[in-house]
Protein backbone atom coordinates (compact mmCIF):
# COMPACT_ATOMS: atom_id res chain seq x y z
CA UNK A 1 0.00 0.00 0.00
CA UNK A 2 1.42 3.41 -0.95
CA UNK A 3 1.48 5.90 1.90
CA UNK A 4 -0.95 8.77 1.35
CA UNK A 5 1.80 11.36 1.78
CA UNK A 6 3.86 9.87 -1.02
CA UNK A 7 5.28 12.48 -3.35
CA UNK A 8 3.53 11.08 -6.37
CA UNK A 9 1.18 13.32 -8.34
CA UNK A 10 -2.40 12.10 -8.18
CA UNK A 11 -2.58 11.50 -11.94
CA UNK A 12 0.67 9.49 -12.13
CA UNK A 13 0.69 5.78 -11.41
CA UNK A 14 4.15 4.76 -10.18
CA UNK A 15 5.91 1.74 -11.60
CA UNK A 16 5.12 -1.41 -9.63
CA UNK A 17 8.77 -1.54 -8.52
CA UNK A 18 8.48 1.88 -6.87
CA UNK A 19 5.28 0.83 -5.13
CA UNK A 20 7.04 -2.27 -3.77
CA UNK A 21 9.91 -0.11 -2.49
CA UNK A 22 7.52 2.33 -0.80
CA UNK A 23 5.67 -0.58 0.78
CA UNK A 24 9.01 -1.89 2.06
CA UNK A 25 9.80 1.52 3.57
CA UNK A 26 6.42 1.63 5.32
CA UNK A 27 6.84 -1.87 6.74
CA UNK A 28 10.44 -1.30 7.90
CA UNK A 29 10.41 2.42 8.72
CA UNK A 30 11.97 1.93 12.15
CA UNK A 31 14.74 -0.34 10.89
CA UNK A 32 18.01 0.49 9.14
CA UNK A 33 17.27 0.60 5.39
CA UNK A 34 19.68 1.06 2.53
CA UNK A 35 19.26 1.58 -1.18
CA UNK A 36 20.39 -2.01 -1.79
CA UNK A 37 17.50 -3.36 0.32
CA UNK A 38 15.00 -1.12 -1.46
CA UNK A 39 16.35 -2.17 -4.84
CA UNK A 40 16.01 -5.82 -3.83
CA UNK A 41 12.40 -5.20 -2.74
CA UNK A 42 11.80 -3.59 -6.14
CA UNK A 43 13.57 -6.46 -7.93
CA UNK A 44 15.99 -4.09 -9.69
CA UNK A 45 19.67 -3.26 -9.68
CA UNK A 46 20.61 -0.54 -7.20
CA UNK A 47 21.51 2.05 -9.83
CA UNK A 48 18.53 1.42 -12.08
CA UNK A 49 16.21 1.46 -9.07
CA UNK A 50 17.57 4.83 -7.88
CA UNK A 51 16.91 6.36 -11.31
CA UNK A 52 13.40 4.89 -11.60
CA UNK A 53 12.50 5.92 -8.03
CA UNK A 54 13.69 9.51 -8.57
CA UNK A 55 11.86 9.72 -11.90
CA UNK A 56 8.62 8.49 -10.29
CA UNK A 57 8.77 10.52 -7.06
CA UNK A 58 11.14 13.42 -7.69
CA UNK A 59 13.24 12.29 -4.73
CA UNK A 60 16.06 9.87 -4.15
CA UNK A 61 15.11 6.75 -2.18
CA UNK A 62 17.02 8.04 0.86
CA UNK A 63 15.38 11.48 0.68
CA UNK A 64 12.00 9.79 0.61
CA UNK A 65 12.97 7.57 3.56
CA UNK A 66 14.13 10.60 5.60
CA UNK A 67 10.89 12.41 4.80
CA UNK A 68 8.78 9.48 5.96
CA UNK A 69 10.79 9.20 9.18
CA UNK A 70 10.30 12.91 9.89
CA UNK A 71 6.57 12.52 9.24
CA UNK A 72 6.48 9.58 11.67
CA UNK A 73 8.43 11.63 14.22
CA UNK A 74 5.78 14.34 13.95
CA UNK A 75 3.09 11.75 14.67
CA UNK A 76 4.98 10.51 17.73
CA UNK A 77 5.61 14.06 18.95
CA UNK A 78 1.89 14.82 18.61
CA UNK A 79 1.12 11.81 20.78
CA UNK A 80 3.29 13.38 23.48
CA UNK A 81 4.28 10.05 25.05
CA UNK A 82 7.88 9.79 23.85
CA UNK A 83 11.12 11.60 24.55
CA UNK A 84 12.98 13.11 21.61
CA UNK A 85 15.85 10.69 22.26
CA UNK A 86 13.47 7.71 22.08
CA UNK A 87 11.98 8.90 18.81
CA UNK A 88 15.45 9.45 17.34
CA UNK A 89 16.55 5.96 18.30
CA UNK A 90 13.31 4.25 17.29
CA UNK A 91 13.30 5.86 13.84
CA UNK A 92 16.85 4.87 12.99
CA UNK A 93 18.66 8.19 13.29
CA UNK A 94 22.34 7.93 14.22
CA UNK A 95 21.78 9.85 17.45
CA UNK A 96 19.55 12.55 18.92
CA UNK A 97 21.69 15.35 17.52
CA UNK A 98 21.42 13.93 13.99
CA UNK A 99 17.66 13.62 14.40
CA UNK A 100 17.30 17.20 15.68
CA UNK A 101 19.34 18.58 12.75
CA UNK A 102 17.27 16.64 10.18
CA UNK A 103 13.99 17.55 11.86
CA UNK A 104 14.90 21.24 12.00
CA UNK A 105 16.00 21.21 8.36
CA UNK A 106 12.70 19.62 7.32
CA UNK A 107 10.26 21.55 9.53
CA UNK A 108 12.01 24.78 10.49
CA UNK A 109 11.96 24.04 14.21
CA UNK A 110 13.40 21.55 16.68
CA UNK A 111 11.38 18.52 17.76
CA UNK A 112 10.97 19.95 21.26
CA UNK A 113 9.72 23.26 19.88
CA UNK A 114 7.40 21.40 17.50
CA UNK A 115 5.92 19.47 20.44
CA UNK A 116 5.58 22.65 22.55
CA UNK A 117 3.95 24.41 19.61
CA UNK A 118 1.40 21.63 19.37
CA UNK A 119 0.55 22.03 23.04
CA UNK A 120 0.31 25.78 22.52
CA UNK A 121 -1.86 25.37 19.42
CA UNK A 122 -4.39 23.52 21.52
CA UNK A 123 -4.61 26.72 23.56
CA UNK A 124 -4.85 28.96 20.49
CA UNK A 125 -1.24 29.66 19.51
CA UNK A 126 0.01 29.42 15.94
CA UNK A 127 0.75 26.05 14.28
CA UNK A 128 3.94 24.70 12.76
CA UNK A 129 5.37 24.65 9.29
CA UNK A 130 4.65 21.54 7.22
CA UNK A 131 7.36 19.05 6.44
CA UNK A 132 9.43 19.91 3.41
CA UNK A 133 12.05 17.94 1.56
CA UNK A 134 14.53 16.70 4.20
Amino acid sequence: MVHESAFLPADVLPPRAVTRAIDYIEQHLCEPIGVQQLAAAACMSRFHFARVFRRATGFSPMEYLRHRRIEQAQVLLREGRYKVSEIASDLGFFDQSHFVRRFRRATGCTPARYARGLNGSLQGSQGNKAVSRA
